[in-house]
């Protein structure tokens, strides 16, 4: 069982880490109407200067102005600062905020998307 578990981290990190590779952008987070121009995209908080809550939301939202006859959609892993953490993959839909609670530590988002005209935002509460 250990060792299942120890193979599935394994390959996990192998994916996450040729995710991260592909990315030509680095955003902060909160970030409103970012384009995304790049089939994968990286977004890193910034430190909190306000003691932090114990526990907090980060929400993401992603639009287009396209018309397009297919499902519009973006894959988000959310992956504490050092990685240590990482949950996702998330299938994101055009304009349906998607929101998972998160704790006081800083936290990123990789995004992955294969449509063209397409715009996200990301913040905490």
């Amino acid at each position: 069982m250990k060792k299942t578990i120890l193979i599935a981290a394994l390959f996990l990190f192998v994916g996450l880490n040729g995710l991260v590779a592909q990315k030509s952008q680095n955003y902060s987070i909160p970030c409103y109407d970012i384009k995304l121009s790049q089939p994968t995209t990286e977004f890193l908080e910034r430190k909190p200067i306000t003691p932090p809550k114990e526990k907090r939301e980060m929400e993401i939202v992603i639009s287009s102005s396209s018309t397009s006859p297919f499902d519009v959609f973006a894959t988000v892993w959310l992956v504490k600062k050092q990685g240590n953490v990482v949950k996702g993959p998330y299938t994101i839909y055009l304009d349906q905020p998607f929101t998972r609670t998160i704790d006081t530590d800083q936290w990123g988002v990789v995004m992955t998307c294969g449509f063209e005209n397409i715009k996200t935002s990301i913040w905490t509460q």
